[in-house]
């Protein structure tokens, strides 16, 4: 699975622009005063601008699997990473996923992780820099609490989707996809880990490839 396209929702536009731009230095676009674009390597992430409400998400984006220490280096240079107790440390080490992460808020709340797939054949012998953010790996998707396991079943007979081979379902996570891209999904008000910021239902849109298909997930 390849998450081409995350289109989401902000109240704090330009000073996302600001941030993706100049803090993370990524190509920032802007097709209209309303709306930004960020190319994230093979992935576009997309900002459309609201004031109805102050939406937030998670999203993981994709680091070489060597470059974890690197990316926490010069993540921390720009951001506030967050501290993981369970772990003593800013790098969080998911054994069964084969994989490393850390974590920070970007400047609207989004739980932003850069995550480092140790099954990926894409190490780096440059550097860590923006070029190293090479796509959007990960989306999290959140429904109610009693229509939880109805939507997991639309996920699976709409798009193809099934379960993450290195994640067990369990009652209140589930993660559909691939080391790839994966969808991280959560019922209504549970905590985005590592935080204590429970999870909220906001509009999104994630165009992905999946099994030599193409789809569109639009949730509101």
């Amino acid at each position: 699975m390849k998450i081409k396209r995350l289109s989401l929702q902000t109240a704090y536009l330009k000073t996302l622009q600001e941030f993706y731009s100049s803090i993370l230095e990524l190509p920032v676009q802007s097709p209209d005063e309303h709306k930004i674009n960020i190319k994230i390597g093979d992935s576009d992430l997309v900002f459309t601008e609201t004031s109805t409400a102050e939406p937030f998400y998670h999203y993981a984006i994709n680091i070489p699997a060597n470059k974890i220490e690197e990316a926490k280096d010069w993540s921390n240079n720009k951001v506030k990473l967050l501290w993981m107790e369970d772990y003593k440390s800013e790098i969080a080490d998911f054994v069964n996923w084969h994989a490393k992460s850390v974590y920070f808020y970007d400047p609207a709340g989004n739980i932003v992780e850069l995550i480092a797939r140790f099954d990926l054949d894409n190490n780096a012998s440059e550097t860590f820099s923006s070029h190293q953010l090479l796509s959007v790996n990960e989306a999290g998707l959140v429904f109610s609490d009693e229509n939880f396991d109805k939507e997991i079943m639309h996920l699976e007979n709409l798009y193809s989707l099934s379960y993450f081979d290195k994640q067990p379902p369990l009652p209140k996570f589930r993660a559909m996809g691939d080391d790839q891209g994966l969808f991280v999904i959560v019922p209504q008000h549970r905590n985005w880990y590592p935080t204590d910021k429970p999870s909220g239902i906001f509009p999104m849109i994630v165009e992905f490839d999946n099994k030599e298909n193409s789809y569109n997930l639009e949730m509101s």
